[in-house]
């Protein structure tokens, strides 16, 4: 129980409000342990999850729950956070999130999605097949590319 209270207070701390950290844990996020277990598309498959099933009931959906940009950043921030815990084989404490360390964890967080995002265009593609000689120039171009990050 005291997991739970610690965990969802760590989300409360990631401006997720109440009813938000209530349907997050009510998916089976009750622990940081769990969160750490997780992929960063499976947080992104659960809220989807929430947010439709939300709009399936309508108005008779129950409490205000929302998922802010910025709170879902802090929400996957904290993921990573608990990942690295968990992979140096560090003990995982949720009350342990907070002020500069949620900072220093947003910002690893920004700097590894950022490294992701630059490093997916490193594959280096052979030029297809010269197959048409009117091609030639968009060949050309290709095969120096090419050639050039080799």
């Amino acid at each position: 129980m005291a997991h739970l209270n610690a965990f969802n207070a760590a989300l409360i701390r990631c401006w997720l409000n109440n009813d938000t950290a209530e349907a997050i844990t009510n998916k089976g996020f009750d622990t940081l342990d769990t969160l750490a277990n997780v992929e960063d598309g499976d947080i992104d498959s659960m809220i989807k999850n929430i947010r439709e099933t939300r709009r399936t009931q309508g108005a008779q959906a129950p409490g205000n729950v929302t998922f802010p940009f910025l709170a879902n950043r802090r929400l996957k921030a904290m993921h990573s956070w608990a990942t690295e815990l968990k992979r140096t084989d560090r003990a995982l404490n949720a009350g342990l999130f907070i002020g500069a360390l949620m900072t220093a964890a947003m910002l690893r967080y920004s700097l590894e999605t950022m490294h992701i995002t630059t490093t997916e265009d490193e594959d280096i593609a052979k030029p297809k097949e010269l197959l048409d000689l009117s091609n030639w120039e968009k060949f050309w171009e290709q095969w120096r590319s090419y050639v050039s990050r080799l």
